[in-house]
Order: structure tokens, then C-alpha cells, then sequence
């Protein structure tokens, strides 16, 4: 069992406040999800608690109110206060047994439990399509766009009857680069342009 200590300070770190802080915060979400346990689940939760933070768990008599709401004080905004109660659940989740943590997920509120999980659990049940990057370090191997998907560019203009009716587009016969058959190089001058550069030169 981890120390009263150790836990508090796992705490002020997760929360980027003073140990006197921590403990604070502790004695006011553990009865907050005591409220939510039955007496047994209670007991195998607390068993894994420093203590006096145990001893909090059973503490349900007087909460009345939401956990943030608990913690709003001068200078600590609603969404700090959502922050504060976040990391004592994440806490928790590090530190307590499988057993327990699942029986302490399984009896608070889906808001609740998505901060009891553990990073694994977490990454797990991300949709895989979310974890897709587009960085070369972390990226997949292989397109989202296959070939066997593709859209074809057009018809084929030449008949199938010729020697090579595939001849024009074909790198190994076709008849100089693209852009040269579109007449589309710096030689010829731009697509839609009156005049050539060849024909600019000549004058």
C-alpha cells in the first residue's frame, strides 16, 4: 500500500499544486465517490488507501453537492475545479488494484470513470482512425487511397484494334513527355496564350 505521503504527492503533481492542496482536494473527492459505492465496494477501495484517505472514502454523509462545485473558491474557476478532481481520479487509477479500480469504475458515472482508466485502457478504447498521423515518424505504411480504388482518369480514345492502342500514354513508347504532346512546355508558351516563346523569338 502506497504512503499517505506518496499519495499526496502524486496528487500535487498531477494537479500542479502544494501538498496542502492535494490533501484538500483528496478529502473532498474521496467522499464524493464514496457517495456512489455500496458499503462493500467502499471497504475494497478504501483497504488500498493511506489511512486517513480511507477513512475520507467512508466520509458520505455530507456531500450534497457536485465534486467541482466543492472545490470553487476564490481564484479557481469551474474549469480548474473539473482539472482538481481529474487528477485525484487519475491518482486512484495508478494506484489501486485491478479489482478495485474496476468495482470504482463500474459504480461512478461514465464522466467519473473515463478518469479512472489507465492509459492503456484509454488508448485502447480510442477509435483507431483518431490515433492516425500524417508524420513520417508515426505514420502507416501503405495509402489510404489505393490503387484497387482509384477512379479512372477517362476513356480510352484509341481503338483496341491498333498494334499499341495504349501507345500515347505509355512511358516506354509514348511520343515525348506529356506536357510536349499537350504543346504545354516553355517552348510552346502557356496552354491559352496567343503566342508561343518560339514565336516571340522569331519576331
Amino acid at each position: 500500500m502506497m504512503s499517505a505521503d506518496t499519495f499526496l504527492a502524486h496528487i500535487a503533481g498531477h494537479a500542479g499544486v502544494s501538498i496542502e492542496d492535494a490533501e484538500r482536494m483528496a478529502r473532498v473527492v474521496l467522499p464524493g465517490l464514496g457517495s456512489y459505492l455500496s458499503a462493500a465496494t467502499r471497504q475494497l477501495v478504501a483497504d488500498e488507501l493511506p489511512g486517513r484517505f480511507g477513512v475520507a472514502l467512508h466520509d458520505v454523509s455530507g456531500v450534497a453537492v457536485p465534486l467541482e462545485e466543492q472545490l470553487l473558491e476564490p481564484g479557481i474557476t469551474a474549469g480548474r475545479a473539473h482539472e482538481l478532481v481529474a487528477s485525484v481520479c487519475r491518482v486512484l487509477a495508478e494506484q489501486l488494484s485491478t479489482d478495485a479500480l474496476a468495482a470504482l469504475r463500474a459504480a461512478v458515472p461514465a464522466s467519473l470513470a473515463e478518469w479512472l482508466a489507465t492509459p492503456g485502457q484509454t488508448l485502447a478504447t480510442r477509435p483507431a482512425e483518431s490515433r492516425r498521423t500524417a508524420t513520417l515518424a508515426t505514420g502507416r505504411p501503405g495509402s489510404r487511397h489505393p490503387i484497387s480504388e482509384s477512379r479512372p482518369i477517362g476513356p480510352q480514345t484509341g481503338s483496341v484494334a491498333e498494334a499499341n492502342p495504349h501507345g500515347g500514354a505509355k512511358l516506354s513508347s509514348s511520343p515525348g513527355t506529356t506536357q510536349e504532346r499537350r504543346r504545354e512546355t516553355l517552348a510552346e508558351g502557356q496552354p491559352d496564350h496567343d503566342r508561343s516563346l518560339a514565336a516571340v523569338r522569331r519576331e
